[in-house]
Order: structure tokens, then sequence, then C-alpha cells
């Protein structure tokens, strides 16, 4: 389980909710888990030590990924999620994109940067 807020941050906006539900996912996804969904996990993370002192600040990079059998769909809530989140993270790469050709999905993400306390 991570430190980071993203499940309350995305879970507290009623315009994601409206789309996803309660299907914001840390990790993975089950799979009979319907779509629209997010899942977003820790990808990196640093602990900004000091020489004389233990850190008092991690810096953890995310990634979110939006998954929809509907591209615009996928566009759409992506854009609402970096919304929700870009008031407490540096976006990194706004523009993740792929397409699962098994499942039939439209996968639309980004990777970010937080700064946790500790």
């Amino acid at each position: 389980m991570s430190y980071l807020p993203i499940y309350k941050t995305l879970s507290s906006d009623t315009e994601i909710t409206a789309l996803v539900g309660n299907r914001i996912y840390e990790d993975f996804a089950p799979k009979e888990a319907k779509t629209p969904l997010i899942v977003w996990q820790t990808i990196s993370g640093q602990a900004m030590n000091d020489l004389d002192s233990p850190a008092n600040f991690d810096s953890l990079q995310f990634q979110v990924m939006v998954y929809s059998s509907n591209n615009k769909v996928a566009q759409d809530i992506r854009s609402l999620t970096r919304k929700a989140l870009e008031r407490k993270a540096w976006i990194l790469n706004p523009a993740l994109s792929n397409y699962d050709s098994v499942r039939k999905l439209f996968a639309k993400g980004f990777d970010a940067n937080y700064i946790l306390e500790r």
C-alpha cells in the first residue's frame, strides 16, 4: 500500500467518480473489472537526504493509466485525472498512450512526481 494520496485525491473528485465510480486501483486492476477504470503505481523514488540529518521528504515518481474501450472517454478521464493531481504533483510526461488489442482497450496516461513529506 502506498503512502501517496492518489486514491484519496481521485476518489474525492466528483467529475472523476461520475465516470469511473470506485474503479481506481493501485498497481493493477482485477481481471474482471469493468471499464473505464484508472490504475496508478509508484515507479521510482528517492529520499531527499541531507548531510546533517535524515530525509524529511521523499521524491516519488508515479504513473497513472486510464483504460476504456472508447478512446475519447480515456482521453477525457486522463485530462480530469491530470487536473486533479497536478495541484499536488509535477506532471512529467503528459502523453502516454497505448492500445491493448487483446482486451480492445485504449490506455491513456501520464507520469508525475510527488514530493511526500515524511
